[in-house]
């Protein structure tokens, strides 16, 4: 089967995460890592199973064609048994315990995939390898049940350490390297950026190493040659000649580019302290340019503190540390804050458990309403009042009217501890005011009855959107996060079929049909820009009742 892409109207291809069950895939067991749709940086102690991770993860996407190769020479995809021994008997383990092989999941435009990790023998080799076979197919998945997820994929072990001073190659030879200028601009901006001093200009070369069955691709250097480079710049020129080839992918495949994936094994090899923070910076820049998701994996403190929220990262940033715990035992740590990351990656002892604090449930009529408000209130709003309430808050959808949600306290007095938000459409008496435990999702203003559900509310909006000649709508609908938005493609997305307002199983199953794609065409946020005024009146609100009630839970 050919390589499958996806038009960006369709939305990108994103790692969500990966499963260990029972028995564990070697050590790793009972462990869920979801990923950052930017940057993931794993962390943890030799031995724990990171490059395992790595391999597993490389091993699910890949565009498996010749068609496209990198600025390395090499297809967009690497199979596990290049990066991680698998022995022949691991193999017979998984054939006996087949539902315990670690699951990847992913988003393909509206469809989640999920691609077990199956490991089969091969009989002219010495070593197991791994075929991501689809778990529960969705009847539309355009994926084959064995082939990788499509999504175009780099992987950079230490193998990008050329060392082209120890090879013993004696005809080592360096050649300027085809490429449009566009993508060396990449390669020179990327690493001036991280090395400050440096003079490079664009006269990329590439230089195959036998020995190591690589190819060093470098800018050039204005005073030095390409090969007399330090380990440092080797795995940096690496970095930047893979965003130079999700440049030039991107560009191949327009309309059609799926977005890519980065592993980067030990990131932080041969850079100073120093050179992190700005590796960090280039790093997330030019993932968010080219639409690539980066995992790494990391020992350097230093790195951890520049993407940590808690240190140089920023709380609202689509970036994660993952942190494990215990080579005997595999897990993630329960105490993710940077302070206690760092703490045990010294073994300290003398680090007091994180006080935990006090869950203050916030309360919903249905799930609609709790994607709503996600959206509405991001995470950084989240820790930031959880923090001054100090409370941890946690979104609930109960599945139950908001005349019904309302009067949860007169029948259990541990709801008057709780923050009740309904939708718009429902009227909060004066006795529920005055416990001062409730808000009301905003609204258009003059909106009327149904009107005022976080369903039809998108629903009208996204009419307006596909209905406006001029003006602002019409402004609006140009933002659309899509390749050229246009009211063909709201009315192709969104309303092929047909929708009734009055009829609230019918806007349900709308919401849940289309909600992946109302989030990756920033349907939401464009929604929460026209109306600022009314959300930030529901913020105030909701704010308010989380500060009192909090006091309520000390």
């Amino acid at each position: 089967m050919g390589d499958v892409v996806v038009a960006l109207e369709d939305g990108r291809i994103l790692v969500r995460s990966i499963e260990f069950g029972q028995p564990p895939f070697r050590k790793l067991g009972s462990m869920r890592i979801e990923f950052a749709e930017r940057v993931t940086l794993i962390a943890g102690h030799n031995g724990i199973g990171k490059s395992t991770i790595l391999g597993l993860l490389t091993n699910t996407f890949g565009l498996t064609g010749a068609e496209h190769k990198t600025f390395f020479g090499e297809s967009y995809f690497k199979n596990i048994e290049k990066i991680v021994y698998i022995a022949k008997e691991e193999a017979e383990a998984s054939k006996a315990n087949p539902k315990s092989n670690p699951v990847v999941s992913a988003s393909f435009g509206n469809i989640i995939i999920r691609k077990r990790c199956s490991i089969t023998e091969r009989k002219l080799w010495n070593r197991a390898r791994v075929v991501p076979r689809t778990v529960d197919a969705d009847p539309s998945d355009p994926v084959g049940h064995s082939a990788k997820i499509p999504l175009p994929t780099i992987y950079l072990g230490m193998r990008r350490l050329a060392s082209i001073g120890e090879t013993g190659d004696v005809d080592l030879s360096s050649s300027l390297l085809s490429m449009d200028e566009a993508d060396r601009k990449v390669i020179v901006d990327f690493v001036k950026s991280v090395i400050l001093g440096i003079s490079v200009n664009d006269q990329v070369t590439q230089t195959p190493v036998k020995a190591a069955g690589v190819v060093s691709v470098q800018p050039g250097f204005d005073a030095h040659d390409a090969m007399a480079i330090s380990v440092g710049q080797d795995s940096l020129g690496s970095i930047a000649t893979a965003f130079a080839s999700f440049s030039k992918l991107k560009r191949d495949l327009g309309d059609a580019y799926p977005g890519g994936l980065l592993v980067i094994d030990e990131i932080d090899v041969g850079f100073h302290p120093h050179a992190l923070e700005r590796l960090a910076k280039a790093i997330t820049k030019y993932a968010r340019k080219f639409d690539v998701q980066v995992v790494a994996t990391t020992h350097s403190p230093a790195l951890i503190e520049c993407i940590h929220p808690s240190g140089g990262g920023n709380q609202n940033a689509p970036d994660a540390v993952i942190y494990l715990l215990d080579t005997n035992t595999p897990r993630i740590a329960e105490d993710q804050s940077l302070k206690s990351i760092l703490a045990d990656m010294s073994l300290r002892q003398d680090i007091p458990p994180a006080v935990s604090k006090p869950k203050l449930g916030i309360y919903f009529e249905d799930e609609e309403g709790r994607q709503f408000f996600d959206e509405l209130y991001g995470r950084g709003r989240k820790i930031s009042i959880s923090r001054r309430a100090g409370v941890s808050i946690q979104p609930i959808a109960l599945g139950v009217g908001g005349s019904n949600l309302l009067q949860l306290p007169d029948h259990d007095p541990i709801f008057r501890d709780r923050i009740l938000v309904v939708d718009a459409d429902t009227t909060i008496p004066k006795k529920s005011r005055d416990r001062g435990n409730t808000a009301k999702l905003p609204c258009p203003p003059g909106a009327q009855g149904t009107d005022r559900s976080p369903e039809n509310m998108i629903i009208n909006f996204l009419k307006e959107l596909m209905d406006a000649k001029s003006g602002p709508y019409y402004n609006l609908m140009l933002k659309i996060n899509v390749a050229n938005p246009s009211s063909d493609k709201i009315r192709s997305k969104f309303f092929s079929d047909e929708v009734k307002l009055s009829d609230r199983v019918s806007t349900k199953k709308w919401w849940i049909t289309h909600w992946p794609t109302l989030k990756s065409w920033k349907i939401i946020d464009l929604w929460i820009s026209h109306h600022s005024a009314q959300v930030s009146t529901f913020i105030s609100d909701f704010e308010a009742a989380v500060i009192r009630t909090a006091t309520r839970l000390q």
